[in-house]
């Protein structure tokens, strides 16, 4: 099994530097669906499989505009981004000055900041459904390609899920980047990272 890892453009709440999670459903900005139009004339949806994405819209128009239109795009619930709690939506700016010890040495959310954020799903929980939609996915799309398409914190699950790490081993992901992984079907899907947080797809090109 092939597998492609996108987050979705940059969408309404990205350019306000908002917590923009599970519960938040932005659409992308006019910029962000412009960005993945210009990314998906270098993007051969011809050698995909099957596509999954999250439900969120930022995530399922991402996925349409990056296969043109051509695919079935297969909507999974485990694929949306982590829930922030009471935390979704707000200003990030803030909470660096009164939450310092939930964010770490990057700037990033890390896992206290569920001391702060009522009602918010922890890294555990998240890493907890990745593997479930891992576990499924390889008895489903044996020897397929497949591009999935969502966000930056659940990329960092299905990383940590696939590769056995903890999140706070994996650095964010930019906004429509491929991270592509090879699966060993013959030796328990042992995966390979053949590339990470890419502008472009490395192996999924379309070629000239």
């Amino acid at each position: 099994m092939k597998l492609i890892l996108v987050r979705h453009g940059i969408s309404q709440h990205n350019t306000g530097n908002l917590i923009s999670g599970g519960a938040s459903d932005p659409d992308l900005s006019e910029s962000g669906s412009n960005g993945v139009k210009e990314i998906s004339k270098s993007f051969d949806e011809n050698q995909v499989d099957l596509v999954y994405a999250s439900p969120l819209i930022r995530a399922k128009r991402t996925a349409k505009i990056l296969t043109k239109g051509k695919k079935v795009i297969n909507l999974d619930p485990r694929l949306v981004e982590m829930q922030f709690g009471s935390w979704e939506g707000a200003d990030v700016d803030p909470l660096y000055a009164t939450c310092a010890d939930a964010f770490d040495f990057m700037g990033m959310i890390g896992k206290d900041y569920t001391k702060y954020a009522q009602n918010a799903e922890s890294y555990d929980d998240l890493v907890r459904r990745s593997k479930s939609f891992m576990i499924d996915l390889k008895q489903e799309a044996s020897n397929k390609t497949v591009l999935v398409v969502c966000h930056g914190f659940t990329i960092r699950g299905l990383l940590a899920a696939i590769f056995d790490l903890d999140t706070s081993e994996i650095t964010a992901q930019g906004n429509v980047t491929f991270t592509e992984i090879n699966f060993d079907e013959k030796n328990n899907f042992n995966p390979r990272l053949m590339s990470f947080n890419r502008r472009l797809p490395a192996y999924y090109g379309v070629k000239e």
